[in-house]
């Protein structure tokens, strides 16, 4: 969150605006995780990946719950991208990237671990501000104006949507490690020796296995 727009963070219209492009956001983080899901072939892989965009889904409904109970809000994916900057313009890339590829194409999954790591931390960093900021007083007074609702109802929802992206780094972890045995268990390629005066060996090079 840029220092200009954490100053305007008084403004409901501006809130509302904010976390309706949070909401849209983690929609398209659920299609770009549905969407990898799709072209790896490890069973549990592909589960861990679809219980991500499940809960980015959730987090899509859930945001976007907050913001039309704020303010009637109308924006353009421009106005997103302006908002929320560089970890808008991550995924959107990524999204496109994956769409263009065909089902059949080469998945250099573990080229991808890195960027969605980062990914779930940003997205935790953009709650953990509304939980510290005086912005959610200001989101439950406008939405008081309503509906009547506690304070620590819509912090727990932030809360539990941050502690969902910190879950969301360990399944990417562990996915990680699966990726890293099973090229360790298959990188095991014979040997080719050399009659040559320094009588050396070497190892084949190894197959790619990202694709899991």
């Amino acid at each position: 969150m840029a220092e200009t727009e954490t100053m305007e963070m008084n403004d409901p219209k501006v809130i509302a605006k904010y976390i309706n492009c949070l909401s849209i956001l983690e929609e398209n983080t659920a299609l770009l995780y549905n969407g990898l899901s799709e072209r790896v072939e490890t069973p549990l892989v592909k589960s861990l990946l679809l219980s991500i965009s499940k809960d980015s889904s959730k987090h899509s409904t859930l945001l976007k719950g907050i913001a039309e109970s704020i303010s009637d809000i109308k924006q353009s994916p421009k106005d997103c991208a302006k908002n929320l900057g560089e970890v808008w313009s991550i995924v959107n890339n990524y999204l496109n990237e994956l769409n263009k590829k065909e089902r059949g194409d080469k998945l250099y999954f573990s080229e991808l671990l890195p960027m969605l790591t980062a990914l779930e931390s940003s997205l935790g960093e953009e709650y953990y501000i509304f939980v510290q900021m005086k912005t959610l007083q200001l989101m439950v007074k406008e939405i008081n104006q309503i509906y009547s609702i506690d304070l620590k109802n819509i912090q727990g929802v932030f809360e539990s949507i941050i502690k969902d992206e910190e879950h969301h780094r360990e399944i990417l972890a562990t996915i990680k490690d699966m990726i890293d045995e099973k090229s360790k268990s298959q990188d095991n390629t014979p040997k080719v020796k050399y009659q040559n005066p320094d009588a050396w060996s070497r190892s084949l090079p190894p197959a790619t296995y990202d694709s899991m």
